[in-house]
């Protein structure tokens, strides 16, 4: 009764805020397992460009809102609880729309700051370093039996067709739909680009209280992953409250991790055992060391974590500045566990955020992250911020152009001298940290019961190529960031001459990268592909069209351009009233002009290409056009089958259509009496079966076969298409013979007419 007393009266609140400046961010959903009605959650954007520039934000591939940035105008976008978090089980274990994009053409920093009564949490975006096809997953280890508490991981593709495959889970985990590790020991499921899926299990149930940590999730295709528990307990020392709060953020893929990492400590005291971390091994046989010490602090399989605790954190120089060393012989993830209470709070304002390994492309400015100390809740606070700061040895560092020193730092890292750490209290706003160096920045907060805590920058260790200027060929101008030592950028993989700064004009269309170095051991980096193209915005409305010879149609060039001119004069987004023939139109955009090609094309009419009579039955077959057809005696009455019965003798008229519905064809026919049975005896009466008058036709054919296949008579313009019952002038035997005729009807684009059936030859001596 006493800790849910204390449930109702602390508001917890945690945020992880390690952002990554860049274009294009990712973030999946997750699912609740201790919701109110109170919820408040936002995307947060800030970027370092002084130009405004647009940043656009889509849910399941449609944009949803858009907003307008620039240094020292961050912004804030409000987002519908749904898009991105659910209290519903249907809402796990299967295909949704949750899940959030956002693009921008300039770098900017993402995060999405969430609340509801009594607890909160940020996921802090990693840009596309964010998303790849190999993730283990991480959580706070829970402590207690609670229907409270969950894990969740939540993923969402960035490309159709992506298949996710997940594996590795204990056998004893049991998944909020019912299903178990060892009844279904992997899971699998295919996305959409936009589309997602969240896997959950309930912390009543003693298999789930470490079971799903280090789950191995594989795809074809890139996809984010978010994962934490949405409520979770990692510690039951103290007052109970164990650090009960969110802890969530956005993992990234195993080819971004390394090997070193330093973390620096938060609020709590070192005895609450609050804070440490949690280290996931991703390859079998992995050391993992603490600090300066040469004796492992444990040796982990694949998938396998361990639990680092408070007491290896190292007070340097007694001076309230902790720090830790995490060295591994292999890759590994590192998940920050951390409060940012105040005393008598510490246990209510847990957080966890992933940590990025210390390399030395890490940047030399953080510029900038907005509203450091401002999250969206249903009261206002006002949290007490320390930033924290991790540099190389001998940097010259400053936050919002203030030089850092005396009892700021630099603090030695215990185990590594090649990097020190500072500490600044009582940030606020927006904060810009440059070094000499290579840095990277965290906050430790907290406001009565609130905290939150993360860092920014690291996981993307090779620069973005962003466009400033323009979207025309000439004019355009395409940068990378300007900390680094050496710049060589490349067209089509080739070096361009001369093209050695941080920024550079194409003069054509195609492939850029930039080839990057910051000096000393470490070994250049080349930045991701920037495809340059002619005009950003494609006319996807303006298409071929095909109609009747007759009709009239309209061409439309989509909204969203400057301005629009059809080759016929006209200056409107749409061409209304025109007919068959050839137009083009020119489209500006952001100042480009591109011009575009059209046809309207004439349908192609159908051909009756052959009709097959047999008793009075017609069977039309018909090519060309577009399927599916329409067929008819009348030109009134129209039928879907292609057979006709009980037609009459004399002419008929046979009618077709296709699906463009146009003028129909025709083919006019005579049906022609055929003669079913000859006795060929000598008193000429039936003795012969002659087709002699339709010799006129073309191609005409009159064949007759027993019934074993064989051709027993072929007419002939000599045997004068008549045939007596004789084969080789010798009587045929009483019996049924199949006959063929045939001939092409040159007025009906040699439509084919053939009458088949049986012939009885009866002879009587």
């Amino acid at each position: 009764m006493t800790r849910i007393l204390s449930l109702l009266i602390l508001f917890l609140f945690s945020i992880s805020i390690w952002a990554q400046r860049d274009t294009e961010h990712w973030f999946a959903p997750m699912k609740q397992s201790y919701f109110t009605d109170s919820h408040q959650q936002a995307l947060f954007l800030s970027t370092d460009i002084a130009t405004p520039f647009p940043v656009t934000i889509y849910n399941n591939s449609i944009a949803i809102g858009t907003v307008i940035i620039s240094k020292g105008n961050p912004q804030t976008f409000t987002v519908d609880k749904d898009m991105m978090m659910t209290d519903l089980q249907s809402g796990a274990f299967t295909t949704t729309k949750r899940g959030l994009y956002i693009k921008g053409e300039k770098p900017f920093f993402c995060t999405f700051r969430f609340s509801i009564d009594k607890h909160g949490e940020i996921l802090t975006s990693k840009g596309k370093a964010g998303i790849g096809t190999k993730f283990y997953t991480a959580y706070a280890p829970l402590s207690v039996i609670s229907s409270s508490f969950n894990f969740t991981s939540g993923v969402l593709a960035t490309e159709d067709n992506t298949t996710v495959t997940v594996s590795g889970y204990n056998p004893t985990v049991q998944f909020s739909n019912g299903t178990t590790g060892a009844s279904n020991p992997t899971m699998t499921f295919t996305l959409n680009k936009g589309q997602s899926y969240v896997i959950e299990g309930n912390g009543n149930i003693p298999g789930n209280l470490t079971g799903f940590i280090g789950a191995k999730i594989v795809a074809n295709k890139p996809i984010s992953v978010t994962n934490g528990n949405f409520n979770g307990q990692h510690t039951l020392i103290g007052n109970g409250g164990g650090g009960l709060d969110i802890y969530m953020d956005q993992s990234i893929p195993v080819e971004r991790l390394g090997d070193e990492y330093v973390l620096m400590k938060g609020m709590a005291p070192l005895s609450y055992e609050l804070e440490g971390a949690v280290v996931v091994a991703t390859e079998n046989n992995t050391q993992v060391y603490v600090n300066d010490e040469t004796t492992p602090i444990a040796t982990l399989n694949e998938g396998q974590f361990y639990r680092i605790g408070s007491t290896s954190f190292i007070s340097q120089n007694f001076s309230g500045h902790y720090n830790m060393r995490i060295k591994s012989t292999k890759k590994i993830y590192v998940y920050q566990l951390m409060s940012g209470g105040g005393a008598g709070t510490y246990y209510n304002t847990g957080g966890a955020n992933y940590i990025p390994p210390l390399n030395c492309f890490l940047p030399k400015k953080i510029d900038e992250i907005g509203l450091i100390n401002t999250l969206p809740y249903f009261t206002p606070i006002t949290p007490i911020v320390k930033l924290n700061i991790i540099t190389e040895t001998g940097a010259t560092v400053t936050v919002n152009g203030t030089v850092l020193s005396g009892a700021q730092g630099p603090y030695p890292v215990t185990g590594n001298t090649n990097w020190v750490s500072y500490s600044v209290a009582s940030v606020t706003g927006n904060i810009t940290v440059q070094s000499t160096k290579a840095v990277t920045a965290g906050i430790a907060a907290g406001h009565e019961a609130v905290g939150y805590g993360g860092y920014f920058a690291g996981f993307s260790s090779i620069p973005v190529i962003a466009k400033t200027n323009g979207n025309c060929i000439p004019g355009m101008i395409l940068e990378v960031d300007d900390s680094y030592a050496t710049y060589q950028w490349n067209f089509n993989e080739n070096p361009i001459p001369g093209a050695t700064t941080n920024t550079y004009s194409p003069t054509q269309a195609g492939n850029y990268t930039v080839t990057v170095s910051v000096g000393g051991t470490c070994p250049p980096a080349t930045t991701p592909v920037f495809e340059v193209v002619m005009l950003t915005k494609i006319p996807t409305l303006l298409t071929d069209k095909v109609i009747c010879i007759d009709e009239r149609t309209t061409l439309d060039a989509g909204s969203g351009f400057e301005s629009y001119e059809w080759s016929t004069g006209e200056t409107t987004q749409t061409l209304s009233n025109v007919g068959v023939g050839k137009y083009s139109v020119t489209l500006k955009y952001n100042g480009c002009f591109n011009t575009y090609d059209v046809e309207v094309k004439a349908a192609p009419k159908p051909v009756i290409q052959n009709i097959d009579l047999q008793n009075n039955t017609a069977t039309i077959t018909a090519i060309g056009g577009k399927s599916p057809y329409s067929y008819s005696v009348n030109g009134i009455n129209w039928q879907s089958s292609n057979v006709f019965t009980h037609l009459p003798n004399g002419q008929n008229t046979f009618y077709v259509k296709d699906a463009y519905s146009c003028e129909p064809v025709k083919v006019e026919l005579t049906l022609i009496n055929i003669i079913n049975a000859i006795t060929p005896n000598g008193d000429n009466i039936n003795d012969k079966i002659s087709y002699s008058d339709l010799k006129y036709k073309k191609d005409l054919s009159f064949s007759v076969y027993d019934r074993y296949g064989n051709q027993v008579f072929k007419g002939t313009a000599f045997n004068n298409y008549t045939w007596d019952g004789k084969f080789s002038n010798k009587k045929m035997l009483t019996g049924a013979y199949w006959y063929e005729i045939s001939w092409k009807e040159p007025k009906q684009q040699n439509a084919l007419v053939k009458y088949t059936g049986w012939i009885l030859v009866k002879n009587t001596n």
